[in-house]
């Protein structure tokens, strides 16, 4: 031992402060600064000597006092927790784990969802806007007119054109009638309508109203002058009310009504309004019909009018081509017509 200590015993505590022998007190150079006893009270135990000021950077200053963050979270230890632990090699090292991983993944395909909504409505509302309106079944009406009716607008979503919306809007104009609407992607937007189309007058109270099929009133006048000479004369109703623009005209007598829808239905069916100056509808017994080429016709009842028609239109072309003018058709019987001169 003192071979390998060179001589050299050290001292003890009690000894230190006495010189030995040969001159040795017993203390070697880097402890001769060494201080002992309690350390003082406020120092930081983290002081490096100055040769490694480096390692004081990283330490905290205010340790003594407990200051900071990690002082005031309660149980910062690891007692009683468990820790995940895996076998690798012949050592072991705490497991990796996984939940700080699952929240990465939802963000990620959160973000990826607004990526695709994102897309669907940038898609919705530029790609896919109405750039062009087509209206079929305008006759008297202009497009941009039934258009406007429609409320379908230029630049709008074409996914934003509700087909029931468009009807009912339609619908509120007396002059048109709703057929369907149609949308070829990306931007079309195709609307067919029907106007009502004016079949008939009569002259209430000293005013003229002009009707369609169904009784209502497209347009009125009091001008005689203004009577269309295209359109059939009816003659004999019972008006009760409903004489206004865009009304169904009602009448007080309910076999009247039908008589009436039935025969401009049949007359518009077979084309033969243009050849029919007025029908006398005061006897639905015994209903008459003038032509404009001044034949007088007898239908009889209302049963069977559609044969009575288009017997009536035969035996009209037949007199024609045989240069008769004037006279009688009786089409009571449609199989047997008779013509009086």
């Amino acid at each position: 031992m003192n071979g390998q200590n060179g001589g050299y015993r050290p001292r003890t505590a009690g000894e230190r402060n006495r010189p030995t022998g040969n001159g040795d007190d017993g203390v070697r150079d880097w402890q001769r600064n060494t201080w002992y006893g309690p350390a003082p009270l406020n120092t930081n135990p983290f002081d490096e000597p100055e040769d490694a000021p480096e390692l004081k950077e990283s330490r905290s200053e205010h340790v003594n006092q407990h200051v900071g963050d990690f002082w005031k979270t309660p149980d910062q230890t690891f007692q009683g927790k468990k820790e995940l632990w895996t076998q690798t090699g012949t050592g072991t090292r705490p497991a990796v784990k996984t939940r700080k991983a699952r929240p990465r993944i939802l963000r990620v395909l959160l973000a990826l969802l607004l990526v695709i909504a994102a897309a669907a409505v940038v898609m919705r509302f530029t790609l896919f806007n109405v750039s062009e309106i087509l209206v079929t079944g305008n006759k008297n009406l202009s497009a941009e007119e039934v258009i406007r009716v429609s409320g379908i607008r230029r630049g709008d979503s074409i996914f934003s054109v509700n087909e029931e919306k468009v009807r009912d809007r339609i619908q509120s104009d007396y002059r048109l009638k709703f057929d369907y609407v149609a949308k070829e992607m990306p931007g079309t937007v195709i609307l067919s309508v029907r106007e009502r189309e004016p079949c008939c007058w009569l002259t209430y109270c000293g005013i003229m109203y002009v009707m369609d099929k169904n009784r209502m009133v497209l347009y009125e006048s009091e001008n005689p002058a203004e009577r269309p000479a295209d359109l059939v004369e009816i003659k004999g109703l019972e008006v009760r009310s409903n004489t206004l623009v865009g009304q169904y005209i009602n009448l007080g007598n309910e076999t009247q009504q039908s008589v009436f829808t039935e025969m401009f239905l049949e007359m518009k069916v077979q084309g033969c309004i243009d050849r029919i100056a007025d029908v006398d509808l005061s006897d639905t017994g015994s209903i008459l019909l003038t032509t404009r080429d001044g034949y007088t016709v007898w239908l009889g009842d209302r049963s069977n009018i559609h044969a009575k028609i288009r017997s009536l239109l035969l035996v009209q072309d037949q007199l024609i081509m045989m240069e008769k003018q004037g006279g009688t058709i009786n089409v009571n019987n449609p199989e047997s017509p008779i013509y009086t001169p």
